[in-house]
């Protein structure tokens, strides 16, 4: 008797895309330095003052971590903990942080018991892999992770999509004996390799958003917009406004040189473009202008 497997249905409709605030969870990157810890507060304190001064409460705007507390100071909405109640480090692999992250954000917000809530994520650098990985491992029907998600946008800010430069590899094995972490994030990896080039979509249907920057040492440009993304956003720029990989998160004002892609157009001309955290802010209340 052939026994077939069918992935669980969401137990309620899912949530209607709209425009406007909602719950945003921000997902940070790669700590390189020290004993791997964040204070999500800091990490995202600019994109955080932009986002409140535009629309959002502050009880609307969630933070997610990976690792432990930096200098004793909470700072981050939750955390992620392994098995035996440890945080992460550089050695946990980004499958596991996906599966925490998936079932995170499933248990408090997609599931029926809450209503099915729709949430936005604003992913900075490795961040954006973590919720990459988790959509597509819930789209999959891998173990452990939930059987669906609701996420109406995704913004990633210098994910190493298609893996990170070799300058950041090569301190990661000066200075770190090359953690996992660093090993998954080069290219050709296999964890890279795993995840399809067109990012996987949550229940409810999923628009992605991918920024980089030529100014990015860390991330190429054409790394961070590797992915076949619905809207795209390339800055180069130079002296005082070049974006670095730091300010992909943090720059709010000004207009810097870049350029966009929507869909299956060709890339636009360069011109003027808004600052990335406000590209981000726009993404996810669904404003499309650059």
């Amino acid at each position: 008797m052939a026994i077939t497997f069918v992935a669980a249905a969401p137990a309620n409709a899912a949530p209607s895309r709209e425009n406007g605030p909602g719950k945003v969870i921000f997902v940070h990157g790669f700590d390189p330095s020290g004993a791997a810890a964040t204070n999500c507060r800091e990490y995202w304190a600019s994109a955080i003052a932009y986002f409140k001064s535009n629309e959002y409460a502050d009880n609307q705007l969630i933070t997610y971590s990976y690792y432990k507390n930096e200098s004793g100071s909470n700072g981050c909405t939750t955390r992620f903990k392994d098995s035996n109640g440890d945080y992460g480090t550089r050695e946990t692999s980004l499958t596991t942080i996906a599966r925490h992250f998936a079932n995170r954000v499933y248990n408090a917000y997609s599931s029926s018991p809450y209503g099915g809530q729709k949430v936005d994520v604003v992913a900075h650098s490795m961040g954006g892999l973590v919720v990459r990985a988790a959509l597509y491992h819930v789209k999959k029907g891998s173990p452990g992770f939930p059987p669906y998600l609701y996420i109406e946008d995704v913004v990633t800010l210098g994910t190493p999509h298609n893996g990170a430069s070799m300058g950041q590899l090569t301190l990661c094995g000066a200075f770190m004996n090359t953690p996992r972490q660093c090993n998954q994030m080069a290219p050709g990896s296999d964890f890279l390799d795993d995840l399809p080039q067109t990012p996987s979509k949550s229940a409810m249907g999923t628009d992605w958003t991918a920024v980089s920057s030529y100014d990015d040492t860390t991330v190429s440009a054409s790394s961070g917009t590797w992915i076949s993304a619905n809207h795209k956003l390339q800055y180069d720029d130079s002296g005082d406004k070049a974006i670095s990989h730091t300010a992909l998160k943090s720059h709010k004002n000004f207009k810097y040189r870049g350029r966009f892609k929507d869909g299956g157009a060709a890339w636009s001309s360069y011109a003027d473009r808004i600052a990335p955290v406000v590209r981000a802010h726009k993404a996810v209340v669904r404003e499309a202008s650059h």
